[in-house]
């Protein structure tokens, strides 16, 4: 260009042309700067966001802590010593930024350090620091003028590496050989080996993030290893935390169980069982098996259906396996129950005596074990057996002995007779007369209490457990007046007029006589029962 003969217009053309080229870089590498700027904040909100998220998971660790000290407390100390090493170590990369914008902006590491509205001071944003290019800070506070061979000193590069290093160690020791891609992933997030530069040359870690490197390129790649150490705590807290319960399994419903000690208790014995939740998984059910019958079905509920025919009296055992994909396979587990074999026995016994009587409801407790209420049938060879709500009742027919069996219905379906159980049958105890309350006992009574009376009241004897109506039939009435006698008979309870006539004419010093008293249960059962008379002398 030089060469070539141009008008001084064109000269000044193109020395514009250079001047605006030369400015267009320098914009372009200010906004490279920026960018280094911008991408340092949203390390450092990452940082952030792994340090929420992992306060998170530590209050976490707590509340299961204390609720069960024995599967999380000491995993949960384990935690807290991963968060010590996190802090620490994120702490001394934070100090190292701050000391090194101070260095650059000539003032000291307060003036660069501010208070976030969470009280954790938070370093000057790189934003706003004038010389994000400076290349001289950070290559002498951190590496030396020797790249190949950095310092080595405290706050220096290769301490911050040595510190990267045994954090890392360190998590990989607790995680041991159970979790290889942690550990693997651990490596690739700290990998801190020599490796070839932009320009093909093998150097190391030191000099590649730090020598003659420009200041907001140095700080973001601090911010980074601040996130990445951060995303290994969060990492590490996680896996302690799902190591609790890694060999658990995982059910989908819980039930409640009962395994009794013995299906058979004998009277004055205890019924002892164990009671506990069990768990099942409707997507994964068992495969139940019973030793010599193969493979049980299975209901709805996860649960194997256990059927044996029994055909001998005596004590009996049922053994299998359960069969169980787990985590790591086919899981099994024996199991086994013994259970009693009974002769069938009735159990009929009257709830008030021990006779039935006749002519009145009495009740019957009734049952056959093992045998559910619903599948009892009653019978009876001298009366009648119903039941009326929950309970059963009895109708004796004649004095003398009654024998009840039960018809029991089997869960296959077929029916067996159980019994009998003989009983004695007998009618009631005779009831007691009494006229207005005068009964055989009283020797006299006043006028006025016989011409009050309408008749002859039988009721049952004191003692007697049935409640039951009773009416009088007959009586006879006898009048003795100065040693003449009257008599009179009436059917049924109440007086006659011939009687009234008798009762209104007493006098003093007469006797009366009720005799021939007849009386019966009001439903008409049962016999007529000569009752005592009732004799008394009238008196004022």
């Amino acid at each position: 260009m030089a060469s070539v003969s141009m008008p001084p217009r064109q000269r000044m053309i193109n020395m514009m042309y250079l001047v605006l080229t030369a400015m267009l870089a320098m914009n372009v590498s200010k906004e490279v700067l920026d960018a280094f700027a911008v991408l340092d904040a949203d390390l450092v909100r990452s940082e952030r966001a792994h340090e929420q998220r992992s306060l998170q998971d530590y209050a976490a660790f707590d509340d299961a802590a204390g609720k069960f000290p024995e599967r999380y407390g000491d995993l949960r100390e384990r935690a807290q010593g991963v968060h010590m090493q996190a802090d620490g170590l994120v702490q001394h990369i934070e100090g190292i930024k701050a000391r090194v914008i101070a260095e650059v902006e000539g003032g000291d590491v307060q003036q660069v350090m501010a208070s976030a509205p969470h009280q954790r001071d938070s370093l000057l944003s790189l934003m706003r620091v004038e010389a994000k290019d400076d290349r001289q800070v950070l290559t002498r506070m951190l590496v030396g003028s020797e790249p190949s061979t950095p310092r080595t000193g405290e706050g220096s590069a290769w301490e911050l590496k040595q510190r990267i290093i045994r954090f890392r160690e360190q998590l990989k020791a607790m995680v041991g050989e159970k979790e290889p891609h942690l550990q693997a992933s651990l490596d690739l997030l700290f990998k801190l080996d020599d490796r070839h530069d932009a320009s093909g040359t093998l150097n190391n870690w030191e000099s590649i993030n730090f020598y003659d490197v420009p200041l907001a390129a140095g700080v973001a790649a601090l911010s980074k290893l601040q996130a990445d150490v951060r995303s290994a705590e969060n990492d590490m807290v996680k896996w302690l935390f799902r190591s609790a319960t890694q060999d658990a399994r995982i059910m989908s419903s819980l039930a409640s169980a009962v395994v009794p000690r013995s299906t058979v208790v004998m009277l004055g014995d205890s019924f002892v069982a164990d009671v506990f939740l069990a768990a099942y998984d409707e997507k994964n059910k068992a495969r139940i098996s019973l030793s010599g019958e193969g493979d049980l079905p299975l209901g709805s509920d996860g649960k194997g259906k256990l059927r044996l025919r029994t055909g001998q009296v005596g004590e009996h055992t049922a053994a299998g396996v359960i069969h169980y994909q787990g985590a790591k396979g086919m899981e099994e587990y024996p199991y086994s129950i013994r259970y009693q074999v009974m002769a069938p026995l009735l159990v009929a016994s009257p709830t008030k005596m021990n006779v039935f009587y006749i002519g009145v409801d009495n009740p019957l407790s009734f049952s056959v074990p093992g045998v559910t209420p619903e599948n009892v049938r009653p019978v009876i060879d001298n009366g009648s057996i119903v039941r009326r709500g929950d309970g059963w009742f009895v109708r004796a027919n004649a004095p003398g002995k009654a024998r009840v069996s039960a018809v029991a219905t089997l869960p296959d379906g077929s029916t067996r007779t159980i019994g009998p159980v003989e009983f004695r049958v007998k009618h009631l105890p005779p009831p007691v007369a009494s006229v207005n309350g005068i009964t055989a006992a009283d020797g006299k009574v006043r006028v006025g209490k016989l011409t009050d009376a309408e008749g002859i009241t039988v009721k049952r004897s004191e003692g007697c457990e049935f409640d039951e109506p009773y009416r009088c039939t007959r009586f006879t009435v006898v009048l003795d007046r100065n040693g003449t006698m009257n008599e009179h008979t009436v059917l049924g309870n109440r007086f006659d007029e011939e009687t009234r006539k008798v009762l209104r004419a007493l006098r003093p010093g007469d006797r009366i006589w009720f005799e021939g008293i007849k009386g019966q249960l009001s439903n008409g059962a049962g016999p007529e029962y000569p009752l005592p008379a009732i004799a008394v002398k009238v008196i004022r």
